[in-house]
């Protein structure tokens, strides 16, 4: 039971950290919620599915295809359409929103409704103290830690990530130190669409490809980022893991039935007790 519980929890708070920090750093930097997260995720699990099963292109390079296709598509939105209307929150919610809609019943005209089935990039399975995991996805729990790593790595430890998180305090004060903030808001948008395409293409091979799997994770993900504190990277991995190990006790202990139940409730609860997240600040806009 503890070690089920460990190894679940693992894995699926890696994968919800992967999807969570690009959002969190998308509204950090650029003080937006781009609900089109979420399709970088779909888009990232089709783009796998086209350039492995059609094109017939070798897996690793098929991955690393659709993760440049879909951050072309990101950095295409933000430039000329998302940043028109970037001076008002509201209005790019409701536009990124659009999009996606529109983009699920584009994926769902061009593929069908079907259920996809996509090859992993490896097989068989392994044993780890006892419980046996599926090769997939303990690929896909090494590849979202060695992704979480990077980025922390990244935005801490180098000149360009310290640039994006002085934007992200105070884009005015940024902006007289020669920070370049257009610059820093565009390589965010990439390394949100990177990390978010890059949880698709790893759990394409063990959970259902389809159009409308980009909304319960979009939901999760903004769930987590405001739960962390919004634009606390850090809170974002906390509660990520956090919420795997509750989810994965849940579905142990009781049923899998219910632990979406449990996870919003968990949501709602901290909401109540801290509505500015577990590392947020209080008002923080």
């Amino acid at each position: 039971m503890i070690a089920d519980l460990l190894i679940g929890g693992s894995v699926n708070g890696a994968f919800y950290a992967l999807l969570a920090l690009g959002f969190c750093l998308m509204f950090g930097v650029a003080r937006i919620v781009n609900l089109y997260h979420g399709s970088y995720y779909l888009l990232g699990a089709y783009f796998y599915y086209v350039y492995s099963v059609f094109a017939g292109l070798p897996l690793l390079l098929a991955a690393l295809t659709s993760l440049a296709s879909v951050v072309a598509i990101a950095l295409f939105l933000d430039r000329y359409v998302i940043s028109r209307v970037r001076q008002s929150a509201t209005t790019v919610m409701i536009l990124t929103l659009g999009l996606a809609s529109f983009t699920q019943y584009l994926v769902r005209i061009i593929f069908g409704a079907k259920y996809l089935n996509v090859k992993g990039f490896v097989e068989g399975s392994i044993n780890v103290f006892g419980v046996v995991v599926p090769s997939t996805r303990a690929l896909a729990f090494v590849v979202s830690i060695v992704l979480i790593v990077w980025l922390w790595h990244f935005i801490r430890r180098t000149s360009t990530g310290r640039a994006i998180m002085a934007v992200a305090q105070d884009k005015l004060a940024a902006t007289f130190m020669g920070v370049n903030a257009d610059r820093a808001y565009l390589l965010t948008t990439a390394i949100s669409a990177f990390l978010a395409a890059s949880a698709g293409v790893l759990v394409a091979p063990f959970l259902t490809v389809e159009p409308a799997m980009w909304l319960f994770p979009l939901i999760k993900a903004f769930a987590i980022v405001i739960l962390g504190g919004l634009g606390s990277l850090e809170g974002s991995v906390i509660v990520s893991f956090l919420l795997g190990y509750i989810e994965t006790f849940v579905s142990l202990a009781i049923s899998t039935n219910l632990r979406e139940l449990v996870f919003l409730a968990v949501v709602l609860v901290v909401l109540i007790v801290k509505p500015s997240g577990l590392m947020g600040k209080a008002g923080r806009a």
